[in-house]
């Protein structure tokens, strides 16, 4: 899949929590984009981006333990030691220090589940990450449900999933990735019209891009 970061938070002071939003704002596109260009295959934890996310915002936040906690998860996740990251994202969630903290506990959660095959596990964490999220957070934790139930091959809750993602957010910059996967589960379904339609409607509205490249080579390839 794709990396994350912030938004709701819990309490110190008001200008604390602006502060944060500012910062927050500014990098969470970016990093949660780079989660799935990083390492871990689709469903890859954020690596890099969100251990550089967490680590700046540790430094603006050094009391926030939740924000702390869920930075050394990240590091222990990207160096192998899952049972201790683990470990400190439960802390994470029961603790309850910061929400988009939680939020992103669980969508870590996730991701540690993901590339061993463990998709009703994932899938679990990302519901949960999905129905404790605020904007900007919770489009990021459906898409990767989205992808997992692809993944699961559970090509009908999938292709739900995606439409329901779609109507919501249609232009989201996971979107383009969403129309792919529902293009994707609806072939696997046989429903060839639903498919060829969305194929057509992925290639007008990211032309130039390699998702309009893939759905014209599926196109020139399916039955007439």
């Amino acid at each position: 899949m794709t990396t994350k970061n912030t938004k709701h938070w819990a309490t110190k002071s008001e200008a604390a929590q602006d502060e944060v939003r500012d910062f927050v704002e500014e990098a969470v596109d970016w990093i949660i984009v780079r989660r799935r260009e990083a390492a871990w295959t689709a469903g890859g934890v954020a690596v890099v981006a969100l251990i550089a996310g967490l680590f700046l915002y540790g430094r603006h936040a050094r009391t926030n333990t939740a924000w702390d906690k869920l930075s050394q998860a990240e590091l222990y996740a990207y160096s192998g030691r899952v049972p201790e990251a683990q470990t400190l994202l439960t802390q994470v969630v029961d603790e309850g220090g910061a929400r988009a903290a939680t939020t992103l506990a669980y969508m870590l959660e996730g991701d540690l589940h993901y590339p061993h095959g463990e998709y009703d596990q994932a899938l679990t964490a990302y519901d949960k990450a999905a129905q404790d999220a605020t904007d900007p957070l919770r489009p990021y934790a459906l898409a990767d449900k989205v992808m997992t139930l692809q993944a699961a091959g559970k090509s009908a809750e999938c292709a739900a999933a995606a439409q329901s993602f779609l109507d919501a957010t249609p232009d989201h910059l996971l979107a383009a990735e969403v129309h792919v996967t529902l293009a994707r589960c609806q072939l696997a379904q046989g429903q060839a019209e639903a498919a060829k339609a969305t194929l057509q409607r992925i290639s007008l509205q990211y032309p130039n891009t390699p998702w309009a490249e893939w759905a014209s080579a599926r196109l020139q390839t399916s039955p007439k």
